[in-house]
């Protein structure tokens, strides 16, 4: 606000004011009106209003006060001549410290009428009134400061240029008092009100937002303010460890970069300074506030303006910054408890409350149409890390999975991109926007991803991981997809691990739950239900036909033809993987021997058959391999069982026994998804096996990754140097079969030559490949 200088009523002249132009000049006999005193910023000087209807009076006024200081500030004269008038300057202009008020102007209680009107209408406990009057006697002095709350009262015949001085003094120290602690009040209510805005917010990013925003409706007056923070628990001097946290216009600056990217380094030197000597500082136009939380590093305000805070300031902006130190530590501890409700200590990931909450949020959602599936992981043989290194490092390399498969993902963050989560031990859940071709894709992917050597407490692991996924459809809740996923998991599992099984969800039976699948499993197997399908093994040279892997599927009279992945976890859990398995295995010998007697060349044949742990540690396998060779008079070397890393390791001292016993019946032995476990290489001489097969989680990263390829060439030297044969799994394009031949690979299996297939159409291949069907010693 400029204040322009008094120049009287409109059309007077004050340019010369003699003694005889009226009785209100007793005392104060000036013939000169005072200087022009400009146009002063209003925050540098006091505004004292003169109100009377003769104009010398305000001339004298102005004159006798010209040199007045009071704090270092000078004064500004507004001027009225009428009651009206200073209603109406009074009413716009509210700063106004000192009113000097004429009782009598255009009625006898124009004065008094706007005393009442300051502190009734306008409500303005503040401004000092000084009442004059010409007419001493006129109001009773004692009435008139009771009834209308006047500061002072004083007759304009007793009214010297020394006494008004005084007077004005008086009123200027009572006005800054009460204007000091009028501010401290409202700063005060301000920092309650902005502590309670403050401890409403439930995240630190929140809180630091409003920090800064409450500091500016704190300080008028501040230009800009930063928050920012030690990003280590103490600070050692280095100032690339202050960060900006939060800030207001004019400055421009990115959350979490370094001070010295926003602000000049004078002023991050002086940041420096109060970190270390954890005291705040305070010059003309900036001040660097210190504050320390009881968990966390210690913090600072920065806040520049046009003018030095004033004592009442720093006082307020202190307190509000101790307030803020404790609402940091309340967001913080917020904070901590609702991410430890929602994410998994380990890993770090959402837990499984929180995944299926979201899932079933975006179910719901009418306007989400995005194709995507869920896909439930488990590694493979996470029971040998934790007996072998221990439980810790068993964390570090779930951890190790949990950043794997975040980094598989595309914008996981919880609000419509791909969500990772861990389902507790060693699962975990993936929720991946995609179609089918997509998803098998970076099924692939995410397999080579999880499957990267690392080293734990000196021991290098080889991850793996089985997956199973299934397709999100709007019709069902979140835990019937994982449960779907799972068990299509749980098939990949069944099939050795480091590979995905991929099912689409068909409507479950009337009834159908844990106790009703047993029940039709049971019946399944009475009802000869399950049949087995064969993927050709070929010479990986030039494709040439040498056997078949037997694989079981399910011919559901509901459902339609099942792979294993819908029914083999519970198979394995209940015990009926021996019934089963002892199925599998005469049929597999059985249709063999049927080819080899039916067409040319078949007898040449070899047929793998897997074999679950249960079959090999807890049952009569030698006897029962033995009594299907005699029963189906199939030669035993045209007998291969396929046998996973893992159930050797379990316990080597029996695996090698049972082994040598079965090497013995003349079969051939097959080490199944080799590399992908944590064995020891020591073991790997003292057992029979004829056949190393090489995982597929390799064969799809090996010419993608040098550190695959690396791991493949030693698998195959390894195999040579021990006279072993190799068969490369999960062979899909023609380079990875060239990669595998040049690598001494002889033979393959995998979509490229084949998938898997009923009896009748294995026959037929067999017919169509009669003349150049070769023996695994071929």
């Amino acid at each position: 606000m400029t204040i322009e200088p008094d120049n009287g009523p409109a059309g007077s002249d004050a340019a010369a004011i003699h003694p005889d132009d009226g009785a209100a000049n007793d005392h104060l006999t000036i013939i000169e009106d005072g200087p022009n005193d400009g146009s002063p910023e209003p925050d540098a000087r006091w505004l004292l209003l003169i109100v009377d209807d003769d104009p010398s009076v305000h001339s004298i006024t102005r004159f006798a006060l010209e040199d007045f200081r009071f704090e270092g500030r000078r004064l500004s004269f507004l001027s009225a001549y009428s009651g009206g008038e200073a209603k109406a300057i009074l009413s716009d202009t509210p700063d106004i410290a000192v009113v000097l008020l004429d009782v009598v102007m255009e009625t006898d209680t124009a004065g008094l009428e706007v005393a009442e009107h300051i502190r009734g209408r306008l409500d303005n406990r503040f401004v000092r009134i000084i009442l004059r009057t010409g007419q001493p006697g006129q109001a009773p002095e004692r009435d008139v400061i009771v009834n209308y709350d006047i500061n002072d009262y004083k007759a304009k015949n007793e009214l010297t240029a020394q006494k008004l001085f005084t007077a004005v003094l008086a009123a200027l120290r009572a006005y800054n008092q009460i204007a000091a602690l009028e501010m401290s009040r409202r700063g005060l209510e301000k920092i309650l009100a902005a502590s309670t805005t403050l401890y409403e917010q439930r995240s630190v990013a929140q809180f630091v937002d409003g920090v800064v925003l409450q500091i500016r409706s704190i300080i008028h007056d501040a230009q800009g303010a930063l928050l920012c923070a030690v990003s280590g628990r103490h600070f050692n001097g280095d100032l690339d460890d202050v960060r900006v946290v939060a800030g207001i216009a004019p400055f421009a600056f990115r959350s979490g970069v370094p001070i010295r990217t926003t602000l000049p380094d004078a002023v991050c030197h002086e940041i420096a300074a109060v970190l270390e000597r954890e005291e705040s500082f305070f010059a003309d136009d900036r001040c660097i506030i210190f504050f320390k939380t009881a968990n966390h590093s210690a913090s600072v305000v920065y806040l520049c303006g046009h003018r030095p805070l004033t004592v009442i300031d720093r006082k307020l902006l202190e307190v509000f910054c101790s307030k803020v130190a404790i609402g940091f530590d309340n967001a913080y501890l917020f904070e901590q408890i609702t991410h430890e409700k929602t994410h998994d200590a380990v890993t770090g990931l959402w837990n499984r409350t929180a995944f299926v909450e979201s899932l079933n949020a975006r179910l719901a959602d009418v306007d989400h149409r995005i194709e995507m599936a869920i896909c439930v992981l488990d590694c493979d043989r996470f029971r040998d890390v934790n007996e072998s290194l221990g439980y810790e490092a068993g964390d570090r390399l779930l951890a190790t999975l949990a950043r794997r498969i975040e980094s598989a993902l595309d914008d996981g963050d919880g609000g419509g991109g791909d969500v990772a989560a861990r389902l507790g031990a060693d699962q975990f859940v993936v929720l991946k926007r995609g179609d089918r071709a997509a998803l098998e894709i970076w099924a692939e992917r995410l397999m080579a991803a999880v499957g990267a050597s690392l080293i734990l407490d000196g021991c290098e692991v080889i991850p793996s991981m089985a997956a199973g996924l299934t397709m999100v459809s709007d019709d069902r809740r979140a835990e019937d997809l994982i449960a779907d996923a799972d068990r299509a998991m749980r098939g990949a599992k069944w099939l050795g691990g480091g590979r995905y099984e991929f099912t689409v969800h068909r409507p479950p039976l009337s009834g159908e739950g844990r106790l009703m699948l047993v029940t039709q499993l049971i019946h399944a197997i009475r009802r000869h239900e399950f049949e087995l399908f064969y993927q050709p093994i070929v010479r990986t040279a030039d494709g040439h036909l040498c056997g078949f892997e037997a694989l079981i599927r399910w011919r559901h009279p509901h459902r339609g033809l099942l792979a294993p992945g819908a029914f083999i976890g519970v198979v394995e859990e209940t015990g009926l993987i021996l019934p089963l398995g002892s199925w599998v295995l005469d049929r597999a010998a059985r249709q063999l021997a049927e080819w080899g007697a039916s067409i040319p060349g078949a007898e040449r044949l070899q047929v793998s058959v897997n074999v679950s742990a249960r079959q090999f540690m807890n049952h009569d396998l030698t006897g029962e391999v033995a009594a299907v060779l005699a029963r189906t008079g199939l030669a035993p070397e045209r007998l291969k069982l396929e046998i996973t890393e893992s159930l050797i390791m379990n316990e080597p001292d029996t695996a090698e026994r049972l082994l040598r016993a079965l090497k013995a019946l003349g079969v051939h032995l097959a080490l199944d998804d080799f590399g992908t476990g944590y064995s020891s290489l020591s073991y790997l001489d003292r057992f029979p096996f004829d056949v190393l097969k090489i995982d597929r989680s390799f064969v799809k990263a090996m010419l993608h990754r040098r550190e695959t390829m690396t791991v493949v060439q030693a698998i195959c030297t390894l195999a040579s140097n021990l006279g072993m044969e190799l068969v490369g799994e999960g062979v899909e394009a023609q380079p990875e079969a060239d990669a595998l031949g040049a690598l001494g690979c002889r033979w393959s299996q995998g979509y490229l030559f084949g998938r898997p297939m009923p009896a009748q159409e294995a026959a037929a291949l067999i017919h169509r490949s009669a003349p150049l069907l070769l023996a695994p010693a071929d």
